[in-house]
């Protein structure tokens, strides 16, 4: 989306709502919880943690007297976080995509919470903001980027990279896809955000970092999808491309039942239907006969 798209969507009243529409929704809240406790593993005595994209200021609100600050391109948005987190460093207008000399190496943790990296216009400028976050991360610090992908919204995996020998030899990377929202309740519409494979991001912070964590929370819904995050510690004071941090994955999540994912009226129908008259005979007599 293009910048004057995201001043519209995120106005004054859309800003107000923002935190109950998407951060506590009752199936969200464990996710939401689930990051704050990652966090306060992250934030030592000395943390000095600066979240990009922080809208409201929503998990920064969380830890008072941690040294900490948000950039965001939306002045409502900020101003719900100014009033959350009275005692932060600063709250600063303005686009991650573009450099801040003065942050460099300046912050022992960096974070783009809920998938605010969405909003640039390709994968590209997305490719720009993780350069930042790794230019402002001091040596030994740390990035955490909650990632909403293909397989999340749609329970389909696509395969990042391939190589061919075919007609067209080469290699082959699926970097990321696009997509869009258009929201019933507000009416307003997000275009063509982006969303980049998660090895993408994995990619671009493997050479620059001791540690690289796929982080998995619970599915929203039984059976569904996990969702991810990418976290990544102990950055090197230079990148050492010859030498990535291996990636540390989660455990298999096992696929729940069937009958784990039906709605429990379903569930009642179904037993009902099973004794109705001479199912239950026909069932004990086939028992008794074997």
């Amino acid at each position: 989306m293009k910048t004057t798209d995201v001043l519209q969507v995120y106005d004054a009243a859309y800003a107000a709502d923002y935190d109950n529409r998407f951060l506590l929704l009752p199936d969200i809240q464990s996710n939401t919880e689930a990051d704050l406790t990652l966090l306060r593993g992250l934030l030592g005595p000395d943390a000095r943690w600066l979240d990009i994209g922080c809208g409201t200021g929503y998990f920064l609100s969380k830890f008072p007297g941690v040294a900490r600050a948000g950039y965001d391109l939306s002045a409502a948005m900020l101003a719900q976080a100014r009033t959350a987190s009275p005692d932060a460093l600063f709250f600063r207008e303005g686009d991650f995509r573009d450099p801040v000399p003065e942050w460099r190496a300046q912050w022992s943790l960096v974070t783009c919470m809920w998938s605010a990296y969405s909003y640039c216009e390709t994968v590209k400028e997305v490719e720009q903001m993780v350069a930042n976050m790794v230019e402002w991360t001091r040596p030994g610090g740390s990035i955490f980027i909650p990632v909403l992908d293909l397989e999340e919204m749609r329970g389909t995996s696509v395969l990042y990279h391939t190589d061919s020998a075919g007609i067209y030899p080469g290699d082959f990377w699926i970097t990321g896809i696009t997509w869009s929202w258009a929201e019933s309740e507000t009416g307003k519409t997000h275009h063509h955000l982006i969303a980049p494979h998660l090895e993408h991001f994995i990619r671009l912070l493997a050479p620059h970092f001791e540690h690289v964590e796929v982080v998995s929370h619970s599915p929203v819904t039984p059976g569904g999808p996990a969702r991810r995050a990418v976290l990544a510690t102990g950055r090197h004071a230079k990148p050492e491309v010859a030498r990535p941090a291996v990636v540390a994955w989660p455990a298999p999540v096992p696929k729940a039942s069937l009958a784990a994912t039906l709605p429990l009226a379903v569930l009642l129908e179904e037993v009902a239907a099973r004794l109705k008259p001479g199912h239950v005979w026909r069932a004990v007599r086939h028992r008794l006969g074997r």
